[in-house]
């Protein structure tokens, strides 16, 4: 199978299964004859191609009248068959379509898929049902990454302490409310590349929903590498609203941040963010282009891009870009995910409530825009 969907089951107890079990024993398989080796080189393609360089009013929408063509063939070949075989063996069911306790499902893309938008797939048109109707989505690259991102455990309104850094417990890491502490890293301006008129309101936006339910929230103004790589360390959630990066050598990805002097562009790169120190780590959030993109089909089965490299760096969750963003879109998106996020009441599973918050954000925004499929489908999650 070119993708593979695990949704939580009960399964044996272990570390893993605190948050929700990875999976369960045996496996499911469903045979795929219409997903066609030429026809996935081909799409995904032209998928990489619609992702660079500026589109005028009419390119805009000849590229989501493609990008309709595309969802309904990934549907059609893939994603359709595999929610066909998990109806057959009970694991979803109709009343699951667009219920409010969505079940959620880690999509591993192999070879060319791994870019493929799984999450997005279908039909988009009213009374239709397709992935994002039926499912949480999430994406990881492998079982043991997901096994390792839900070590910790995620619960913002837990308890009220007072202290800077997560608490032991049992082995798992705590977050608390009292405790919380947020990063926020904006690039409204980069010396070279073009403003992002957005940046600053996304992140007032963010500030003032994390103060006003006591998470404290610290804005680094002209942010450069060094200074980044230092702080994160500090904090358990940072949020990065900048331009990003994606190489044919994914090693050379990166984010667009400042010299110390403020005069130039400098690179925080994906090797320096994979080895960064983030003993309190949990929550990245990229407000970044092309966040989730590997620009290198010889490496595509490697998952190298900004976005695992947070999950290397130890972060459970990362919020990203499959290819360039739009900078209002992605304003609405983290305006309503952190609203959704800090509301959370702290009981339950903290790690299924980051995914469901960002789900229902996404969700929002296509609704608003169901024909602009590139604006929105976008946006994905990884991690736990």
């Amino acid at each position: 199978m070119p993708c593979r969907p695990y949704p939580p089951r009960p399964g044996r107890p272990g570390l893993p299964a605190r948050q929700g079990p990875v999976g369960r024993p045996g496996r499911l398989g469903t045979l795929l004859p219409t997903l066609k080796y030429e026809e996935i080189k081909q799409h995904m393609g032209q998928l990489a191609g619609l992702s660079q360089g500026s589109q005028g009013f009419f390119q805009r929408i000849s590229n989501n009248k493609w990008m309709k063509s595309l969802l309904l063939w990934l549907w059609d070949t893939a994603v359709g068959p595999v929610f066909d075989e998990l109806h057959r063996c009970g694991v979803i069911n109709s009343a699951d379509i667009r219920s409010t306790n969505l079940k959620r499902v880690w999509w591993i893309g192999v070879g060319l898929l791994s870019m493929a938008p799984f999450h997005a797939a279908g039909d988009h048109s009213p009374g239709s049902y397709g992935t994002l109707s039926r499912v949480a989505s999430s994406y990881i690259a492998t079982i043991k990454a997901l096994s390792y991102a839900r070590q910790k455990e995620f619960r913002l309104l837990k308890g009220h302490d007072n202290h800077c850094s997560t608490e032991p417990n049992n082995g798992l890491s705590t977050l608390t409310k009292g405790n919380t502490q947020l990063l926020l890293v904006p690039m409204p301006t980069t010396p070279g590349e073009a403003s992002l008129g957005g940046v600053d309101e996304e992140i007032q936006e963010i500030h003032n929903s994390a103060t006003k339910n006591a998470i404290k929230a610290t804005v680094l103004p002209n942010p450069t590498p060094a200074q980044v790589l230092a702080q994160i360390q500090y904090y358990h959630i940072i949020h990065l609203a900048c331009h990003g990066m994606s190489e044919i050598n994914p090693s050379d990805s990166h984010l667009v941040l400042l010299t110390p002097d403020g005069e130039n562009a400098d690179k925080l790169m994906v090797r320096d963010i994979s080895n960064a120190s983030t003993p309190n780590s949990q929550l990245a959030y990229l407000s970044v282009c092309s966040s989730a993109k590997n620009s290198s089909t010889d490496l595509a089965d490697e998952v190298i891009h900004l976005a695992s490299a947070f999950q290397i760096a130890g972060f459970s969750h990362v919020l990203a870009n499959m290819w360039k963003a739009n900078d209002a879109a992605c304003r609405d998106v983290a305006k309503e995910f952190y609203k959704l996020l800090f509301n959370y009441d702290g009981d339950g599973n903290g790690h299924r409530k980051v995914a469901i918050s960002f789900h229902e954000a996404v969700k929002k925004v296509r609704d608003k825009r169901p024909l602009a499929l590139l604006t929105w489908a976008t946006f994905i999650h990884t991690g736990a």
